[in-house]
């Protein structure tokens, strides 16, 4: 029935009714457009999935020079390293489509780890080179890698691949980059599933950890090297390569260098480099250093056989052994690739004196992580004492629908460093301190922490009045729990090392998504790898400081 005041035509708005029936019908049509919108999003998504990034853990340190802010701030390190977690990711994201057939099969897994050392180089060691590689090589793994064919997805062809990328890359430095003299080598891992290819260039190394069961019933930890048959003048090899092209090496064993055939007066410590333009083919002459890296792809046996793989540049490698750094990535620091890589590259460059002080020590350290666990969390790791048997108490759960995201508690350790203030008036210390330490005295007071938490445990296993007590491993818990308190109480900057008792240093109980967004993404990789007892590698949060932690429960 009409109103006085109206016609029969109105909504109960007092819209006409054709307007309404036109809003309406673009509501609807509003409404079918992002619906189709979003079916296309959901398609895009489908069909760029990447699966997930390989199961490990990464880390790299650099020291020295510029690298560790000891020379003028405008200065370029000579040495970049490269950490792509999920290189599948990257190659969507730039729209490029990989093989899925055969190492590629099933969205395997793919990371890239590598090493650009400006020290490897034939003449003056600069930055340039180094960061142009560093910039883009990926580009040209991408872009070979691309051009396979669903039947070369196999190791020969990846092989090639990677020739062909530091070929590509070599000769994009040269031609469309005059400015850049210098040169640089390289150490390059590409693990795709699990199969591990290395590239190595020039006097970098690459080193896999081979372990195996001795006579007395312990593992040997053996380096695998896989840069030793390239970049040396004094190898046979190198030497016939090189008098073809009119080259002659001069010298004797690792002080060997080749001679410029046409500029007699230079010299190069390598025989094979990226850049340094001099050396490389130009008119009326023959290139005498070629881009050629040594590639290796092996098939690795599980983290129990093949628990870690290191890259390490030229500064490192003269100034430890392959059998020092390995025993001291397996024995001191298992698992633990962050404090590992910075003890490596402290006690490298602190070797390094004179002439060689303003070396820059670079390296990254891969751990090879035990199979995910069926709902595709990683399986526990075994960083810190060994694993324990999972605690009496029964694990909290979160209010997600199922409840099957599993509650931790953690303690902590924090050290804050000035870096991380940069900008503010004061880093926040405990008592109201500044924060003057700057992040590499950080990361070492921590790595001593480490070191005494080991000790401890070590020393109290070798009691003999408490050889009985830890057959329980509730024992290595009380032990480590014990002295990570002590610790905490002398170190940390964090207000919770005030609390007294056993809730000294206390974060509560933590789930992984919770500690992911209050603490960042590296935290959540930390709670999910623990075990009760177990203390973590150095873990950087979003709040500008160093955590040191361990899981109580």
């Amino acid at each position: 029935m009409a109103g006085q005041d109206r016609g029969g035509n109105e909504g109960f708005s007092g819209t006409p009714m054709w307007k309404v029936q036109q809003q309406m019908s673009a509501y609807r049509a509003k409404a079918e457009e992002d619906r189709l919108k979003q079916l296309a999003v959901q398609a895009q998504k489908s069909a760029t999935d990447t699966g997930v990034p390989p199961n490990v853990l990464v880390d790299g340190v650099a020291l020295g020079g510029a690298a560790c802010g000891s020379s003028d701030k405008k200065e370029k390190p000579l040495v970049r390293h490269v950490i792509v977690k999920d290189f599948a990711k990257i190659a969507s994201r730039f729209k490029y489509d990989l093989p899925n057939t055969g190492i590629f099969k099933d969205k395997a897994p793919i990371g890239l780890y590598a090493i650009f050392d400006g020290q490897s180089c034939a003449g003056i060691p600069g930055p340039a080179a180094a960061e142009f590689c560093a910039r883009s090589f990926h580009t040209k793994v991408l872009q070979n890698f691309a051009r396979l064919g669903p039947d070369q997805a196999n190791e020969i062809f990846i092989k090639a691949a990677l020739i062909k990328s530091f070929e590509d890359l070599d000769l994009d430095l040269l031609t469309n980059h005059p400015e850049i003299t210098d040169g640089c080598g390289a150490a390059v891992c590409l693990l795709i599933g699990d199969i591990l290819f290395t590239a190595v260039l020039g006097k970098c190394e690459a080193l896999l950890c081979e372990a195996s069961e001795g006579l007395d019933g312990r593992n040997d930890n053996l380096p695998l090297q896989l840069g030793m048959r390239q970049g040396r003048p004094e190898l046979p090899e190198e030497q016939q390569r090189l008098k073809l092209s009119g080259a002659t090496v001069v010298g004797d064993g690792s002080a060997s260098q080749v001679q410029h055939p046409r500029l007699p007066s230079t010299f190069s410590p390598v025989t094979r480099s990226l850049g340094d333009r001099a050396w490389k083919a130009s008119a009326g002459g023959q290139a005498v250093l070629n881009c050629s890296p040594e590639v290796q792809g092996l098939s690795l046996r599980g983290h129990e056989a093949h628990p870690f793989l290191m890259l390490a540049n030229v500064p490192v490698m003269v100034a430890m052994s392959p059998n020092e750094l390995v025993d001291l990535a397996a024995n001191e620091f298992h698992m633990q690739p962050r404090a590992c890589c910075g003890e490596i590259a402290t006690r490298a460059l602190e070797a390094h004196t004179g002439a060689a002080a303003s070396a820059q020590c670079t390296t990254v350290m891969v751990c090879f992580l035990p199979p995910r666990e069926g709902d595709g969390k990683r399986a526990p790791g075994v960083a810190g004492p060994e694993a324990a048997p999972p605690p009496s108490k029964k694990a909290k759960l979160d209010a997600a629908p199922g409840g099957r995201t599993k509650s931790v508690r953690l303690r902590h350790i924090l050290v804050k460093f000035h870096e991380a203030f940069e900008g503010r008036e004061q880093g926040f210390a405990q008592g109201g301190k500044k924060a003057y330490r700057s992040r590499q005295e950080a990361e070492s007071q921590l790595r001593r922490a480490m070191k005494e938490l080991r000790k401890e445990l070590a020393d109290a296993r070798a009691d003999p009045k408490q050889a009985k007590e830890f057959k329980d491993f509730n024992k290595d818990i009380q032990v480590v729990t014990k002295k990570f308190i002590e610790l905490c109480r002398e170190i940390s900057d964090c207000e919770t090392a005030l609390k007294g008792g056993g809730v000294c240093g206390d974060l509560g109980w933590v789930t992984p998504d919770n500690g992911e967004k209050k603490y960042g993404k590296n935290f959540r990789e930390v709670m999910e790898l623990l075990r009760p007892g177990q203390w973590s590698d150095i873990v950087q949060s979003d709040h500008g400081g160093l955590h040191l932690v361990q899981r109580i429960a």
